[in-house]
């Protein structure tokens, strides 16, 4: 058995083409980033938020793109689950 791509759990069955990999790689160096099993937590949420929006959007090959639009993705997720949470304490 080979190690997934992705140490996310809901990505274990996800196998990524060979673009969306060389576009997660290049994304992690524009980043700076290291292997996961290197980084710390923010090295690793980095890395995982990357690989979910590659996930979700495997048209994006442009590496930056992937940078650009994978933290503003995660920042809408931020403020939904803000707002939610936001709802729910006034009732």
């Amino acid at each position: 058995m080979t190690k997934p791509f992705s140490s996310n759990p809901k990505l274990a069955d996800w196998v990524p083409s060979l673009q969306q990999i060389k576009t997660i790689q290049e994304a992690r160096l524009l980043l700076d980033l290291v292997p996961e099993e290197e980084g710390d937590a923010t090295n690793r949420l980095r890395i995982n938020t990357l690989n979910v929006y590659a996930y979700l959007h495997p048209d994006v090959t442009d590496p930056q793109q992937l940078v650009d639009d994978a933290f503003e993705f995660m920042a809408q997720q931020v403020i939904r689950r803000r707002r939610r949470k936001g709802q729910e304490n006034v009732e």
